[in-house]
Formats: structure tokens, C-alpha cells, sequence
């Protein structure tokens, strides 16, 4: 049974995006796109109850102090993102590796072992920063999907990354494949109806129903697929009419099996908050 939200759920911290135009999705307004379901080839991931996966995070990462949860969204959606881009791509997961405290770690398909990866990745990508402050350990400081591109790229699992500043570029984002999305989650937002969705019926009144009930924190998913899409035939898309199947890092046990789903509009409202990256390989 999920429990109810903690503030280890949350942290992303907000990044200057570099003027990399070449690195810009964008889409052109007229293509057909396609409904699509990206399979993820690793299970839903925790970044809590880390006790409970018997994940030790002292044992992962020097100087780490115990716990049982973190902010480590951004490389919980990263983790799940660099593994079905190179499933796509006809790679091995067991050559997805990291360096940590104890040797390297890899991707096995088992959920804690892969909860351990995406912890190595935290704190790989965290010190990025240069700031003390901004790095765990020794604080729980979150990240962003930027920075977890980046060091993928460090890391050699990527190539380079493409970025998307609005909801239709995310959509054609997804059409090659999973897309990690980050911004603010609200508190309205953290039981799905009986139908999936987080919010609502994607109107605008319940977008501001939405940002009313305030802001939780920074939290980054995993755009998985598109389930519903309404396009006419001239390009348009209908926002408002269209699905996209999210995958979160708080187990199983929350949402539909660890996913939710979300109107393209409600993003659309949100505009220049959420941003999208694609790692490329």
C-alpha cells in the first residue's frame, strides 16, 4: 500500500539550459505522428523504502550517510531512459555500466540492482556542480534532466542529447523513443484517478485546480508512449484529446503499476516549467 508522499521525492533544482540550437526539437506542425509504447527493458524503480530493497547507500557512495530515500528522480527517470535507448538501439544492457564504491555496477532487470545503479548515477550527476552545497552527499540536493544528459555523455553511455522546450516537441521526441520530462508536481497530483490520469480531464480548469492545491516540488518522470493521440490531417493536434503514458520512480505500488497518465494539454499550460530531453546514442 503506498503510504503518501515524503519531501525525498522531490528536489530538482533549476538549470540554465546552454544556447544549443542544434540540440533543439522542434516540431514542424504538419507531420503525421504516430500513437506509440515504448517498453522499458528494466522494472519501476523506488528511490525509496531503500531498506526495505535491501540497498545499503553508504556501501554505493563515499562519504554517503544512511537513509532510506532520495531526491534522485532525475536519475531514476535517466536510468529508465539510457536503458530502453540502448535496448532500442540493439545494445547490450550489460555493458550500461558505472563506476561505484565498490566496482562497477551494471544493469540487471532487477529492481533494487537497478535502483543502485540510478543511486551511483545521483551522485555522479549531482557533482557536476562544482558546489558543495549542490552535491550529494553530502545534501539531498536533487538535479535536472540537463545535467543527467550530460553526464551520461561524460559517462560514455551517450553520444549527445535533444532537448524540447514545449509539449508538441516532446511528441515528436516520442516518436523515436522514451522522453525524460521535469518541472513542478503538485500536490493534487499525487493520487491518479480510477482512470490513471494526475490531472483530471487536461481543461484548463483543471489545470488550475492543479495549481491551487501548490506546488510539492520538482519532480522528473519518464514520457513512456503515447496511448491517445488526435491529430487532423492537417498537422494539428488536438492537446487537449491527447494521452501521454508517464513512468514514475515511486514503485509499483503507486499509480497504474508505477505509471500515470497526463493530457498533452496540462503540459502545454505549463509552457517554459517542464522541459524534455531525448539522450541520443
Amino acid at each position: 500500500m503506498y503510504e503518501g508522499p515524503t519531501s525525498t521525492k522531490f528536489g530538482q533544482i533549476s538549470v540554465a539550459e546552454p544556447l544549443r540550437f542544434d540540440l533543439l526539437e522542434v516540431y514542424n506542425g504538419t507531420s503525421p505522428l504516430q500513437e506509440v509504447d515504448h517498453q522499458v527493458p528494466i522494472p519501476v524503480l523506488d528511490q525509496e523504502d531503500l531498506h526495505a530493497q535491501g540497498i545499503d547507500v553508504t556501501k554505493l557512495v563515499p562519504g554517503a550517510q544512511d537513509t532510506d530515500a532520495l531526491g534522485s528522480c532525475t536519475c531514476n527517470s535517466g536510468t529508465g531512459h539510457i536503458a530502453e535507448r540502448w535496448a532500442a538501439a540493439g545494445k547490450s544492457l550489460a555493458d550500461l555500466k558505472l563506476n561505484g564504491a565498490n566496482g562497477t555496477l551494471g544493469l540487471s532487470g532487477a529492481a533494487a540492482a537497478d535502483e543502485e545503479f540510478a543511486i551511483v548515477l545521483y551522485h555522479l550527476v549531482t557533482d557536476q556542480t562544482g558546489l558543495p552545497a549542490q552535491e550529494w552527499p553530502p545534501t539531498d540536493c536533487g538535479s535536472t534532466g540537463l545535467y543527467v544528459c550530460q553526464e551520461l555523455i561524460t559517462q560514455g553511455l551517450a553520444a549527445s542529447y535533444r532537448t524540447a522546450s514545449n509539449v508538441t516537441g516532446a511528441l515528436s521526441l516520442l516518436q523515436t523513443g522514451t522522453v525524460m520530462q521535469g518541472g513542478p508536481w503538485f500536490h493534487s497530483w499525487m493520487t491518479p484517478d480510477s482512470n490513471g490520469f494526475v490531472d483530471g480531464d487536461g481543461s484548463y480548469e483543471a489545470f488550475q485546480a492543479a495549481t491551487n492545491s501548490g506546488v510539492a516540488g520538482g519532480h522528473e518522470t519518464l514520457q513512456v508512449g503515447i496511448p491517445q493521440l488526435a491529430q487532423a490531417a492537417n498537422g494539428t493536434i488536438d492537446l487537449a484529446s491527447t494521452v501521454i503514458k508517464v513512468r514514475n520512480s515511486w514503485s509499483t505500488k503507486w499509480g497504474e503499476n508505477g505509471e500515470f497518465f497526463l493530457h498533452a494539454s496540462t503540459l502545454n499550460y505549463l509552457g517554459r516549467h517542464y522541459d524534455f530531453k531525448a539522450a541520443v546514442i
